[in-house]
């Protein structure tokens, strides 16, 4: 069974919600009792923290990322597939893009406005939102990148005009 490249890479969009769906269930899992009787694991601690972190920034990406792959799944229709692809490459940008502008209308909705007046703690969180968003973006874009060049030689897709 073969699919377009363009369905293909629509489909990776899904991608940061199925892996916030997994980053979900592994930080309930792993949030069991405090005093458990097994040994600390640098790797296994890290890895926690990295899901944790991931799960609840939900609350930061989430809007913007939905409204980001519902407009690129609009904007791809009938689209070749090399600008779907630069397209998706340069999301992450937009991404953050996105998050700045959902970041200063929360910021400076009237009952926040004077707690974020100082500009010294409004730009240390805008970095703090918007940097792990490019380091989580382009994970997701690498994972995607990869992903295709596998479907690509797995002959998973199907391109028009070529022969089978």
């Amino acid at each position: 069974m073969a699919t377009k490249p363009q369905s293909l890479l629509r489909s990776f969009l899904l991608i940061p919600y199925l892996a916030w769906g997994i980053s979900l269930s592994f930080a309930y899992l792993v949030s069991g009792p405090v005093g458990n009787l097994y040994a600390s694991n640098a790797f296994f601690d890290a890895l926690t923290g990295v899901t944790t972190f991931y799960s609840i920034g939900i609350l930061l990406w989430g809007i913007p990322y939905t409204i980001l792959a519902l407009g690129l799944l609009l904007w791809s229709i009938k689209k070749p597939v090399s600008t779907i692809f630069k397209a998706f490459v340069f999301s992450p940008f937009l991404l953050s893009l996105l998050m700045i502008i959902e970041f200063v209308l929360i910021s400076y909705w009237p009952p926040q406005a004077q707690f974020f007046g100082d500009s010294k703690y409004f730009l240390s969180s805008m970095l703090v939102a918007v940097l792990p968003s490019l380091l989580y973006g382009y994970g997701f874009v690498g994972v995607g990148t990869v992903l295709y060049q596998v479907a690509r030689r797995l002959n998973f897709i199907r391109i028009e005009g070529e022969a089978k």
